[in-house]
Order: structure tokens, then C-alpha cells, then sequence
């Protein structure tokens, strides 16, 4: 296989300890596709919202619920002039978009992107610009959260 890729003189270069450093720096690199969306956001235990944004304008806000039984929560939006209905499904800490109206969006992508219960995760519908995100909900800071003061 080397003498296929041509790789002759660079197996003859590379010492035990070159080839320790390349995989390592291909496992690290494997593990950080994985391990990014974790670190960059910060877990929340507590509350979640789902946020439903058209063209970066936010149209509909709701706690996410955790209830074992499948919840339908309708939610009115307008695209070009025209009143549409859209429905999200919640279970289980967990969401997803119910199929849009076929005139808006012919293809259900959207639906098939299933369920997201993580600020990195996301439902997108291209056509009409709508996207469905995760967000923690912030804490209000109080005076005993402030460490130090400027004037």
C-alpha cells in the first residue's frame, strides 16, 4: 500500500516516535469533533426555552417541557403576508417541528431533522428562513453575584 500511495522515502524518514506523534494528533483531532459542541457549551441542568426565529426576528418562545406524554404547542407565524400555523412537539426534555404547510415548504426536511433538546442543536427550514433552537435560560444577577465593582 505505501509503494501505491508512493510514500517509500517518507516510511523510510519517519522514526517510532514520528508516527506516535502523527496518531496522536489524529486521534486528538477525531476527539474534538466529538468533544467541541460539549465543551463550548456550558450544561445546563435547569431551565431550557425553545426559541423559533424567521429571518434572525424571534417569533415564538416556550419552556421546554419534560412531561412524559407527547405535548402539541401551536404557534402563529407570518410568511409574505400570509398567516400560517406551525406546531412543535415536546416530550421528554426534547423537541421537534411538526411538517410545515406544503406551499411554504415543499420538502420536509425539517421534520425528518427530529428531535433536539441541546443548545448546539437546531431544526432548520430553508424556504421560509425558520429555524428551532435550544436555549438556557440565564439567571437574573443579584448583587451577591457581582465580585467587584468600578466607578
Amino acid at each position: 500500500m505505501i509503494k501505491k500511495l508512493g510514500l517509500d522515502k517518507v516510511n523510510k524518514i519517519m522514526t517510532v516516535a514520528d508516527r506516535v506523534v502523527v496518531v496522536l494528533v489524529i486521534l486528538i483531532s477525531l476527539s474534538m469533533i466529538v468533544l467541541a459542541p460539549k465543551v463550548i457549551t456550558k450544561e445546563v441542568d435547569g431551565n431550557k426555552e425553545v426559541v423559533v426565529t424567521m429571518d434572525n426576528e424571534e417569533v415564538y418562545r416556550h419552556k421546554l417541557l419534560e412531561t412524559e406524554g407527547l405535548e402539541r404547542i401551536e404557534f402563529d407565524f407570518s410568511f409574505e403576508g400570509e398567516e400560517y400555523q406551525g406546531v412543535l412537539k415536546m416530550k421528554g426534555g426534547e423537541v421537534r417541528l411538526d411538517r410545515l404547510n406544503r406551499e411554504i415548504s415543499p420538502l420536509p426536511i425539517h421534520h425528518d431533522m427530529g428531535w433536539i433538546s441541546q443548545p448546539y442543536q437546531m431544526i432548520v427550514s430553508m424556504p421560509i428562513k425558520m429555524v428551532v433552537t435550544v436555549e438556557a435560560v440565564q439567571e437574573i444577577e443579584t448583587e451577591q453575584d457581582i465580585d467587584v465593582m468600578t466607578f
